[in-house]
């Protein structure tokens, strides 16, 4: 049987049997306040991997890419919800499956929930936050090749506004074309389209 290095020695004299005597004596000055830090230090280590844990991005569960603030999208499919990264994502979902509601889009500037159906829609603009993350370029663009997207759920970029101004300010600044939330299905080109055709 292979003996552990920190208890080998003689019983007694190993760094446990001296850290413990060290630390635990009893009527040592500063041994209750030592302890009290160190576990105060652990504590607060576990905290700051828990938090660094907790600020992950919220992932689509369609396409795996990363939630960008502005762009969340709600749906239900067979009455589950399920939170989708933009707009696109949604829309292609729901042309390519049955029993799917989109129940909310996220106003672009205001980055909060709002109800779909009234809002407008800037589609194919210059700023795409699924298609223009730093990850999917990786893939999608290597050095010195020339490999192109053929499909992609998340395009064209559809970015939701409550109101109409919202819409057309951010239009002549990047561009695209203004959409109703009924319109949004003729903007989506779907490779394969739907399962139930």
């Amino acid at each position: 049987m292979k003996s552990n290095w920190i208890f080998s020695s003689p019983r007694g004299t190993g760094l446990r049997a001296r850290l413990s005597s060290h630390l635990l004596k009893p009527g040592r000055p500063g041994t209750p306040a030592l302890l009290i830090v160190f576990m105060a230090a652990v504590l607060f280590g576990c905290f700051f991997v828990l938090q660094s844990c907790s600020k992950k991005a919220a992932q689509c569960p369609l396409c795996e890419r990363d939630v960008h603030q502005g762009m969340q999208v709600s749906i239900t499919h067979n009455a589950i919800p399920m939170q989708t990264c933009c707009m696109a994502c949604a829309v292609t979902y729901k042309l390519q499956e049955k029993n799917v509601e989109i129940k909310a889009a996220t106003d672009f500037l205001a980055n909060e929930s709002i109800d779909p159906k009234p809002a407008f829609y800037v589609v194919g603009s210059d700023v795409s936050p699924c298609t223009q993350d730093a990850k999917v370029q990786k893939f999608v663009r290597e050095p010195h090749s020339a490999l192109h997207s053929c499909y992609d759920r998340c395009a064209p970029g559809i970015l939701a506004f409550r109101s109409n101004n919202d819409a057309r300010n951010f239009q002549q600044e990047h561009g695209g074309s203004i959409y109703r939330f009924d319109q949004l299905t003729g903007a989506i080109s779907v490779k394969g389209r739907s399962h139930h055709d």
